[in-house]
């Protein structure tokens, strides 16, 4: 935004320089009119010493004397052809009239653009000027001709401009810059708050402060914080509630099951009830969140996965990694530690082993968790994630599982501002592939 407003400001001084070049009738690409006068009246004079000393001097020292750094003399016997234009005839009759020859006295005149290497004021020409070369030749007494080729200062864009830009722009853009960098400091700390929030973290009140439009932007976002702390607040204690007020007659069911006498139907009422209980527990787990919503801190990853890889061990699981000696990231570590905790749990459950990848890339920190189990449906690979949702639920119901690990799992790694996805590997087994931003 800075950039784009500095470069709508130096556009805005240009067009308005173009504008006062017109309305003033300063015409670009021509000679300047000090200049042209100056350039024909040195020609004159040299053509007017020429006819006065004619007869009695030496014509080849006078042209020598005659030449300077921006102009050059030179007598010929013979003229080559030089084309004339519509400036050069205005040209022509000012310098017939400098001369004061006969109206008949051949003078030729031509006005060009010149590139600037060849110009012998290449090392001295001003700043925002363009070389221009003016060639004149007149017929002498003799038969000989005096051509001299001049190069007069050239009216232009720049040179009418460039100086009053340079000097204005300068000014303008020190207070422009200044200005800009205290008017977007607002819309920085909203980006950094936005960007703690979409990371799980509480962001501080932003300040009202600036602009009229600036003080409701920062007056919106802290009301959006506070109604969705709040909302999260408001329904992690209804699910509390809900939790204790269901945990009351899942109890009193159990007793009750206990005076069952077929034992068959007890084990099957009973089995339904702890399913019951799971899934009270599991989604006030989820909805909670709690280790999620911890504060941040700098921890190590290779840390974090020496420590997963010790538990699991300790339970006789196969458990390995590979990747970065060390690598700083600003997380949750508990909520980290779970998310790969539970990837770890089930590639050990249905994949047999687990093998972690910890990698940084361009794009962020990649982890991966490959297992040697059979994968899934490409079907399954998205809607495992869902909430309840199991591929096998006669396997996960054996095991312990509501279906809700995913689902936990995957909010873990959003809270931190990244994305979880699962992919089937060419060589057989099951990868979950973690990208957190740097």
């Amino acid at each position: 935004m800075a950039g784009q407003l500095i470069g709508l400001l130096l556009l805005g001084l240009l067009a308005a320089g173009q504008a006062a070049q017109y309305l003033s009738g300063t015409e670009a690409g021509r000679m300047h009119g000090i200049a042209s006068e100056q350039m024909l009246q040195r020609y004159a004079s040299a053509y007017r010493s020429l006819l006065v000393c004619s007869a009695g001097c030496d014509a080849e020292r006078l042209v020598a004397a005659l030449q300077a750094r921006d102009a050059r003399f030179e007598l010929l016997e013979r003229l080559p052809p030089l084309p004339q234009s519509s400036e050069d005839a205005v040209l022509l009759a000012a310098l017939r009239q400098k001369i004061g020859g006969p109206a008949d006295l051949p003078l030729l005149l031509r006005v060009r653009t010149e590139d600037a290497q060849l110009s012998p004021l290449r090392e001295e020409t001003l700043l925002f000027t363009r070389a221009m070369t003016l060639k004149i030749a007149a017929r002498l007494p003799d038969g000989r001709w005096l051509a001299a080729q001049q190069w007069p200062v050239v009216r232009d864009l720049w040179h009418s401009l460039g100086y009053s830009l340079l000097a204005s722009g300068l000014s303008v853009l020190v207070v422009v810059v200044l200005f800009v960098r205290r008017l977007l400091r607002p819309l920085r700390a909203l980006a950094r708050a936005s960007e703690q929030i979409s990371r799980g973290e509480r962001a501080e009140t932003l300040p009202v402060r600036g602009p009229r439009e600036f003080r409701e932007l920062a007056m919106a976002f802290n009301l959006m914080q506070e109604r969705l702390t709040r909302f999260v607040a408001d329904r992690t204690r209804m699910l509390a509630a809900l939790s204790h007020d269901f945990r009351t007659p899942i109890t009193s069911l159990r007793l009750r099951v206990e005076m069952v006498e077929d034992a068959g139907l007890r084990r099957a009422m009973t089995r339904t009830l702890e399913e019951m209980r799971q899934m009270v527990e599991a989604t006030l787990l989820f909805a909670r969140d709690e280790s999620f919503a911890s504060a941040r801190e700098t921890i190590d990853l290779a840390v974090l996965l020496d420590c997963v890889q010790q538990e699991h061990g300790a339970l006789g699981h196969e458990v390995s990694w590979r990747g970065e000696s060390s690598l700083p990231y600003r997380c949750n570590p508990l909520g980290l530690k779970r998310v790969l905790g539970n990837l770890v749990d089930n590639a050990v459950r249905y994949g047999q082993r687990a093998r972690i990848a910890l990698l940084r890339e361009a794009d962020g920190v990649h982890i991966h968790v490959d297992d040697d189990g059979p994968g899934l449906a490409e079907e399954w690979l998205e809607k495992v994630f869902e909430p309840f949702v199991r591929p096998d639920a006669g396997q996960d119901r054996a095991s312990g599982g509501v279906g809700l690990g995913l689902a936990i799992t995957r909010a873990g790694v959003v809270a931190h501002g990244g994305r979880l996805r699962l992919e089937n590997r060419a060589d057989g087994g099951l990868r979950a592939h973690i990208v957190l931003p740097l």
